[in-house]
């Protein structure tokens, strides 16, 4: 239970609301009062900064609490009627101002050889322990006289599995050689959960739920966005139109990709219908990536041709 629903009537005397309804959604808890519906948030950091940041970049689209000069428990932001639209539109909204946060907050960074090669080994370890434990798991599972479904198509889709992982390998040594002699390398600062359950769109358009932002690679905020909605979505068109407004370096694209193409370690359980609903994401994943990828590789040969 959340302390939003443990101290609701602390809050109420608080604040003086008179409250008609209340009602949880996720982690918040939104109030119907006299004269309009707001939202209530825990804290988790105090985003006064995050504000006074964003504004001198002069990026308006993030929703401001209306309590963030005060050190409180909770946040108070007023309540967006969002917009009927469909996912896909929505999606498409989200990236041009995706973008644009990524523009307007970009900068270099000194990138020492060390920084790269703790990239690179962190990485390439990740890639190896992935194609043993993967190796591993298919010869346990192909000794049973009889596989469970999860298992067979866990088998059936092996293939894919060390294609990907050979894939990454490969491009993440293309970054390396990239990097090396790269004296810079360009960070922005990333919302760091960019998914469309963060992005309101009422009059204004917003991304909510900043309490991960930081400063890092521009490749993590697409590449999280990808993994969380893969299923729902054309990431391909999307990207495209992502790029076309703050396009990659030749660097970042690379280990982009080589993050893209690692699949996620896969463990089986004894619940048979969340497994195979598990391994049937997995598989899904692995389809998704894999068409991402080559359709990215023809822009590259599109690209090659020119030259």
């Amino acid at each position: 239970m959340s302390s939003i629903m443990i101290k609701i009537k602390d809050i109420n005397h608080k604040y003086g609301f008179h409250v008609k309804e209340y009602t949880y959604q996720n982690k918040v808890c939104i109030l119907t009062l006299d004269q309009e519906k707001i939202v209530l948030k825990e804290r988790k950091r105090n985003p006064k900064d995050l504000y006074y940041f964003l504004d001198s970049k002069d990026f308006p689209y993030i929703l401001k609490s209306r309590n963030s000069e005060k050190d409180e428990l909770f946040e108070i932001y007023p309540f967006i009627e969002e917009i009927h639209q469909e996912k896909s539109e929505k999606a498409v909204n989200m990236m041009y101002i995706l973008s644009l946060l990524h523009n307007k907050t970009s900068f270099y960074k000194e990138f020492s050889l060390d920084d790269k090669k703790k990239i690179y080994e962190s990485i390439y370890q990740q890639i190896d322990y992935l194609y043993s434990y993967y190796q591993n798991l298919q010869d346990v599972i192909e000794k049973k006289v009889y596989m469970s479904p999860s298992e067979y198509m866990l088998i059936l889709n092996s293939s894919p599995i060390y294609l990907a992982l050979n894939y990454a390998k490969n491009t993440l040594e293309e970054w390396y050689q990239e990097v090396k002699e790269k004296k810079n390398v360009r960070y922005a600062f990333l919302h760091n959960r960019v998914e469309t359950t963060h992005f309101l769109e009422g009059e204004n358009s917003y991304f909510i739920s900043w309490d991960n932002a930081r400063r890092d690679f521009p490749i993590y905020d697409f590449l999280y966005f990808f993994k969380k909605e893969y299923q729902d979505l054309d990431m391909i068109s999307l990207y495209q139109i992502y790029k076309h407004k703050y396009p990659f370096t030749k660097e970042e694209e690379l280990l982009f990709f080589t993050l893209i193409a690692i699949p996620e370690k896969i463990t089986l359980g004894r619940n048979s219908y969340n497994q195979y609903s598990k391994i049937y994401d997995f598989v899904v994943y692995l389809d998704k990536s894999r068409d991402f990828l080559l359709k990215q590789d023809k822009y590259h040969q599109k690209t090659d041709e020119k030259k």
